[in-house]
């Protein structure tokens, strides 16, 4: 059995208890409350402002930059796309003119003087497309495709490869000397290479 002091110390603990219970829904309600009402004044303070001509200043300003600059972005990614394929289309252009032009002069050589003539193409061009590529060497064009298309293909490196050797041998030779047939097949054979790999190129380029 529990003595009367101990009996209203229990009960004055479970007042504290309840007492202590109420303020503190009292106060999370209140909290509650506030922080709808705090909401809600933001918003209704920050609907305001947007419906000022500040506030309609400042979208405006927001959407008029944003606006600028993905129009820039776009606008800088078309002429880098531009200028891309107008270099690979100057590239293709000043090949496929070299490889035309030496065809045709190794048709017609009957001297080594000749032949060596012919392949001038491969080192600088007949008559350049653009100033910049007129003392470009055909390798070094053909890798300048690679580098703006990303299409390589081994065959054609060991053709050009084939075709500045041979030149070597043909540029060391006596240009009195008769040009031979073999020699003449052989050229050929490597310049239709390269010149049917270049319409493969440009047919596949215009698909993708």
């Amino acid at each position: 059995m529990l003595d009367d002091d101990k009996k209203r110390i229990i009960e004055a603990e479970e007042r504290y208890r309840r007492d202590i219970s109420k303020k503190l829904d009292s106060d999370w309600s209140a909290t509650e409350k506030n922080a709808k009402n705090l909401g809600k004044d933001i918003w209704a303070k920050l609907s305001e402002v947007l419906n000022s001509n500040f506030g309609i200043w400042l979208l405006s300003s927001v959407f008029l930059s944003g606006g600028a600059a993905v129009y820039q972005i776009t606008q800088h990614h078309y002429e880098s796309k531009l200028s891309k394929e107008k270099e690979i289309i100057s590239c293709e252009f000043e090949i496929a003119n070299r490889l035309n032009s030496m065809k045709f002069l190794l048709l017609r050589s009957k001297t080594i003087g000749d032949a060596q003539f012919a392949l001038t193409g491969i080192t600088k061009s007949f008559g350049a497309v653009t100033p910049d590529y007129e003392h470009v060497n055909i390798a070094i064009l053909y890798f300048k495709i690679y580098q703006l298309t990303g299409y390589r293909d081994m065959k054609i490196g060991e053709s050009v490869r084939a075709l500045e050797e041979k030149n070597l041998l043909i540029q060391g030779q006596n240009p009195k000397v008769l040009f031979s047939e073999a020699d003449r097949k052989q050229l050929i054979e490597l310049i239709d290479t390269l010149h049917q790999y270049d319409v493969e190129l440009i047919h596949k380029r215009n698909k993708s």
